[in-house]
This record gives structure tokens, sequence and C-alpha cells, in this order.
């Protein structure tokens, strides 16, 4: 008998998935080699029955329908999206008195803002701040649907991906997003994000 029960035979094989999530993507177009997939668990998580792990494939593959994929684009088809340019990010270990930022993250050990360079025009910044400048945002606007819809950021970085288009920073946070990336990238991002 093996050593190994059906049940956790689909547990291994959603956990090998999780560790993979370009996987999902793949199962959702429907270009996912089943088998050869079965072949690679197999080799690589000893101990498992390769005709149980294409069953729990299968089964994995069935419930990750199309639909998801298709909702996603739908709500990122609908939201509004915003290209600005003349942005700075600004790293600090203390927090900006008097500075008029778009977004403020609060690390363990530093402060990120995300600034509009028209409406700082005299900064009175610390020594020691790191400044990235040449850079733009994309900000999305989104339905709320968004904040109960797994997989919409990862929707973003695919399609960014896919212009190999590199994130600087991002932030998400309830039905906003914020991407900033290389200037001489925000068209291309903005691009990919309204394909």
């Amino acid at each position: 008998m093996s050593r190994i029960a059906r049940g956790n035979v689909e547990t291994m094989v959603r956990d090998y998935i999780k560790k993979n999530p370009e996987l999902i993507i793949s199962m959702r177009m429907g270009i996912l080699n089943v088998s050869k997939l079965s072949r690679r668990i197999s080799q690589e998580e000893k101990g498992y029955n390769i005709i149980s792990i294409r069953s729990a494939l299968n089964k994995v593959f069935m419930e990750n329908s199309t639909a998801d994929t298709v909702h996603i684009d739908r709500l990122l088809s609908e939201s509004k999206i915003t290209l600005q340019d003349k942005i700075m990010v600004i790293t600090v270990d203390k927090k900006i008195d008097n500075l008029n930022f778009l977004s403020a993250t609060y690390l363990t050990d530093s402060i990120v803002y995300i600034i509009d360079e028209t409406k700082n025009k005299k900064l009175d910044l610390p020594k020691n701040a790191v400044i990235e400048k040449n850079v733009s945002s994309l900000h999305i606007f989104s339905s709320m649907e968004i904040v109960k819809t797994p997989g919409f950021v990862m929707k973003i970085n695919e399609r960014l991906f896919s212009y190999e288009i590199n994130v600087l920073q991002l932030i998400s946070c309830s039905n906003e997003t914020i991407i900033i990336v290389n200037r001489k990238d925000a068209i291309r991002a903005y691009e990919a994000l309204m394909s």
C-alpha cells in the first residue's frame, strides 16, 4: 500500500500549485500538459502515485476555470487608470513634516513616500534620504469588488511582466492600486494595463 493516502495526494498537489502559481495561469489558459506535470511532480515529490497525482491535478484544473480570469480581466478593464509623471519616491528613517504626499508606507525601519514633485517645490530632506527620480505612477481606481477577488494584483503584475516592465513600488489598499515604474516604461505600462 502506498505510504500516502488519497486525501494527502490532493493536499500535496494543491500545496505544489500554490508554490508555483504560474501553473494556475497555464491551467486557466488551457495550455497545461497534465501528464507531463504529473511526471514532474512525481519525480520531485517521491512516494506519490503518478495516477493519483494526475487525478488530483484534473480535479484542481476543473476548479480553476477560466471564469475567474474573465472576471478579473473585466474588473481591470472597468477600472480607471491614470498615468502621472513628475513623481518622486523618497525613503527616510523618520517622518517628514509638511510633506504633500500621494502615499506613505511605514516599514519596520523606514518610511517610503510617493510624492508629486509639482506640489513639493521646497523639500527639506534629511541627508540620509534615498531619492528615486525619473519615475511615473500608475494609479488604478477599481470597484470595491476587487477587495473580494483573489488574483487582481497578480493579473496586474502578469501584464507588466509580459511587457518586461519592472515594478519599483506597488501599493494596493482597498480598491486603489498605485504602481511606480521607471518613467521610460510608463507609456508601455499604461498600454499593458489597458490591453
